[in-house]
């Protein structure tokens, strides 16, 4: 029984190649049954629009697309569908119509394929404007794609582009996106493997390898004269100038001479041109200067005699200015002393607030004691000593009392009645003191407290014919506790004490107006003390600069003095400066005379100081600056300078001229001489090196060829061995009666060997084993190096360019049991059709293994007609073949092929073809 593998499950046709409707199993291997012509290639190619969908890589053999496509998809209500599992699920593929140019459209979507969904309940086929919105009531969310979008998703190469809700539709998980165009063009053939030709193979397995290889191609004859041509110039150009060295010596020796001439010149001749331009500006200048001197010279003599009698004004201000500062410094050290037992200014502010303080307080005291009596005073003063009195008893006697005694033995009513009758002075009287209060028997005082209840009804007091309403009576004592009565006791003490000082203010007013006097002077004198403090504080801080300014004008004293000494000295040194600058004036007057003549032969007119610059130099690193009382001899050096840089101009022009002649012409495009010159030191500078160059690029010429016949040797190697690891899968089963098959990549021996000498050649240059090293023509002079270089020349002609296909050929390799091998260059004649039909199959199978991502195994389909022709062991064989390498078998023949899972016959209905479900026979093993 078929196990549900992932890959290709089913091909669904409706209304389209002549069917109207076919179902075809992909799982496993089926045998297609129907006589010759009767649409099996037609069913199979359609898989094509699927599997393939790149129109350029479709092969419908002698049919054209815009034929295939009418055939196919006749209006817009033909399919073809396939139905696929893959890891994410099964999916369904399809195709179908779009009516207007045959064209058609691709749609997918996840779930099963089932053929009613392309159907309204009258049976009627769904138009394909109206296919997706169906589907989509059906269940399934199916999408429209593009055939370059569905192409990357089935080989995989979107994988970096699918979104959150695209399908992961990779039939063809390939080891490389690369791959995708081969694996194409050789699954087309998979499904016409009977047109599989030696041609095809070879092509294919080039493009399979090709990762493998560099992929080199060689024009041989353009790559080798290339290579030389440059060789042969240098060699040329080498020897003209070897052979002129010594003139070309004395040519450079000249040029340096002209660069520092010009070097020189250049720095020099602005400096000429500037003096000569300013020289009569100089001549005035200097001559109003001496004047201006000369005047000046007088004019300091004058102000010498002025200076005289400014310095004796300046000693006598100097001397005020050292009295003053002398007084400050006395009146410092006075201060000092007076303030010596003075800490710091607080001391002193904190002297005068303690005065102004008691100043306030002796002024409210006279104050209030102006709007008081002496007499109203002691009043108050005896009140308040009652008070402190009465306070004192009660806080005295707190705890034991007649108040609390009374309280004790007597009930509530009589003690309210009692306690409004007796004074507060009464009732505080210390209970234990026997002299004023003594209750000395408790009991006779419970009788009169009981014989007291009698005479008291309520509120009322009646008696001895007295009745007294006690409700509105009120009790003077209300007992406080020691912390009221301690507070109250100080707040009287306080004002006792304030109207003591009161009464004696006011008692003794004249002398205490005295005392406000005496305070009222000292605060003054204080404040007196205060601003001097204040002085010494300033005259401290300008301490430093009063000291340095006391020295400064000492300095300034003794300057003035020593200026007093010099008065004399100067005015000599005055008069000697005059005559001095009287003869410079006289020798100005001499070189004007002379610059001028100078001036009107000069040499270097004929070229501007722009063109010079302009030529190569060496920078003038001695300073330059014109001398005016020089400038003769200088302008004198400048021309005949200038004379010299003519001459050699002319000397370098002929001797470029006549190397020229010489045939040293290699730098004659040089945009100027003086370049080409340059050009040509340098050069000659590098002889030496230039003969190892020449003679390696000599060598690197013979190199470089090889390098690139190295690269089609390179893959030539690479191609044979990949071939090794093609014949391994190949050769896993046995085909027909054959012992072996294999497919070599066969040398064309001639044409490798020519490249191999030439490789060859290659390495010993590069060793250094053999060759002279300069002379690069002994290279040529090899007869095994002449006869490759020949040949691949010829070859070229023939074939363009060199690539490796052309190195090889392949040769089909078949033994039968007990007979030696064969060797074939075409695969179609090397046995029976039966068996070139298995060769070819697993040959097709093997190369799109080869692309495969081994990690993923997801099976599909190829196709195999004339099958009739192959006998049932070898029918199975290919079955299991195609199976290892991940196809299903699908046989086309006139005759049931029992050896498959499936037997499918081709039925015609009504002129259509069809297959259902119905008609397939499932073989199960025994």
């Amino acid at each position: 029984m078929s196990l549900l593998q992932h890959g290709l499950q089913k091909l669904v046709l409706i209304n389209s190649a002549g069917y109207s409707y076919a179902e075809l199993p992909l799982d496993a291997s089926v045998s297609l049954i129907a006589p010759n012509n009767t649409g099996k290639t037609s069913l199979i190619n359609a898989l094509q629009f699927l599997l393939i969908i790149d129109k350029s890589k479709m092969d419908f053999g002698a049919y054209q697309s815009e034929d295939s496509r009418k055939f196919y998809f006749p209006d817009n209500s033909s399919y073809i569908l396939l139905e696929v599992l893959l890891p994410t699920g099964m999916a369904v593929i399809g195709c179908v119509g779009k009516g207007l140019g045959h064209e058609y459209e691709y749609f997918a979507y996840q779930g099963s394929l089932d053929s009613e969904d392309y159907r309204l309940s009258n049976n009627q086929l769904i138009s394909q404007p109206k296919l997706i919105a169906h589907l989509t009531e059906r269940g399934k969310l199916a999408r429209v794609y593009k055939a370059s979008d569905l192409k990357a998703m089935l080989y995989g190469s979107n994988k970096q582009r699918l979104k959150n809700d695209d399908l992961d539709l990779t039939i063809f998980p390939l080891a490389s996106a690369s791959f995708a165009p081969s694996y194409q063009r050789i699954l087309a053939r998979t499904l016409r493997l009977d047109k599989l030709s030696s041609t095809n193979v070879k092509e294919y397995l080039l493009e399979i390898f090709k990762q493998d290889m560099t992929d080199s191609t060689v024009d041989f004859k353009k790559v080798w004269d290339d290579a030389f041509a440059a060789v042969n110039e240098r060699k040329r150009h080498f020897d003209a100038v070897n052979g002129m060295k010594a003139e070309i010596d004395n040519l450079e020796k000249k040029q340096v001479k002209r660069k520092l001439l010009r070097g020189k010149l250049i720095v020099q001749r602005p400096e000429i041109e500037t003096a000569l331009i300013n020289w009569q500006t100089y001549y005035r200048e200097r001559t109003e200067t001496l004047v201006e001197q000369l005047k000046t010279l007088k004019q300091q003599d004058d102000n010498l005699t002025k200076r005289v009698k400014d310095n004796i004004r300046e000693q006598g201000q100097a001397e005020n200015q050292e009295k003053e500062l002398k007084k400050l410094e006395k009146q410092y050290i006075d201060l000092q002393f007076q303030f010596s037992a003075v800490k710091n200014f607080q001391q002193l502010e904190h002297h005068r607030e303690s005065l102004q303080t008691q100043l306030y307080d002796l002024v409210a005291d006279i104050k209030q004691a102006n709007t008081r009596s002496p007499e109203s005073i002691n009043r108050e003063l005896i009140n308040k000593r009652k008070e402190l009195t009465q306070c004192q008893q009660e806080l005295a006697n707190l705890h034991d009392n007649f108040y609390l005694r009374l309280q004790r033995y007597l009930p509530a009513p009589e003690f309210k009645i009692i306690s409004c009758l007796f004074s507060k002075n009464t009732l505080t009287l210390s209970a234990g003191d026997n002299e004023k209060v003594q209750f000395f028997n408790e009991a006779n005082f419970k009788v009169f407290a009981e014989k007291l209840t009698a005479i008291i009804n309520q509120d009322t007091l009646q008696f001895a014919g007295l009745r007294l309403n006690t409700d509105t009576l009120s009790c003077e004592l209300t007992l406080k506790n020691p912390q009221e009565l301690n507070t109250e006791i100080e707040e009287i003490q306080q004002a006792i004490t304030q109207l003591t000082q009161l009464l004696a203010t006011a008692n003794d007013l004249e002398n205490r107006k005295q005392q406000q006097r005496q305070l009222e002077q000292k605060i003054k004198q204080l404040d007196d003390d205060i601003k001097k403090y204040q002085e010494l504080s300033r005259l401290e801080n300008n301490k430093d600069e009063r000291q340095q300014q006391l020295k400064e004008l000492s300095k300034q004293l003794a300057a003035l003095k020593q200026e007093d000494h010099q008065f004399e000295h100067n005015h000599k040194l005055l008069t000697k400066q005059r005559e001095e600058t009287q003869a410079s004036k006289v020798e100005l007057e001499n070189q004007h005379q002379r610059i001028d003549n100078i001036r009107r032969n000069r040499q270097d007119k004929q070229h501007s100081i722009d063109y010079l610059i302009q030529l190569p130099y060496i920078p003038n690193i001695l300073e330059f600056r014109v001398n005016m009382v020089e400038l003769a001899t200088q302008l004198g050096n400048y021309n005949n300078d200038y004379e010299r840089l003519l001459k050699l101009d002319n000397e370098l022009k002929d001797g470029l001229h006549y190397l020229h002649g010489m045939g040293i012409t290699k730098y004659r495009s040089c945009d100027s001489s003086e370049q080409e010159l340059d050009s040509l030191f340098n050069f000659k500078a590098l002889l030496a090196k230039e003969e190892q160059v020449i003679a390696g690029e000599a060598r690197t010429a013979v190199i470089n060829v090889s390098l690139l016949l190295r690269g089609l040797s390179t893959d030539l190697d690479a191609l044979k061995r990949r071939m090794n690891d093609f014949n391994k899968l190949i050769n896993k089963r046995q085909l027909s009666d054959l012992k072996t098959f294999k497919i070599e990549a066969r040398e064309d021996i001639t044409l490798v060997e020519a490249i191999k000498t030439l490789i060859s050649t290659s390495e010993k240059l590069e060793s250094g084993e053999s060759f002279d090293l300069f002379n690069h023509h002994t290279v040529l002079d090899d007869k095994l190096v002449n006869k490759a270089k020949d040949f691949l020349i010829k070859k070229g002609e023939v074939l363009g360019e060199l690539k490796v296909e052309h190195l090889f050929n392949l040769k089909f390799i078949l033994a039968k049991e007990n007979k030696p091998a064969k060797e074939h260059d075409d695969i179609d004649n090397a046995a029976s059709n039966g068996t070139i039909l298995m060769a070819k199959l697993i040959t097709g199978l093997a190369l799109l293994k080869l692309m495969q991502d081994e990690r993923k195994k997801i099976h599909t389909v190829c196709y195999l007609d004339e099958a009739a022709s192959l006998d049932q062991h070898n029918q199975r064989n290919l079955i299991a073949t195609a199976a290892e390498f991940g196809f299903a078998l699908i046989f086309a023949s006139p005759e049931a092929q029992i050896t498959a899972r499936y037997c499918v016959p081709i039925r015609t209905v009504a002129g259509k073809n069809k297959i259902s479900r119905k008609d397939w026979q499932i073989f199960e093993p025994l």
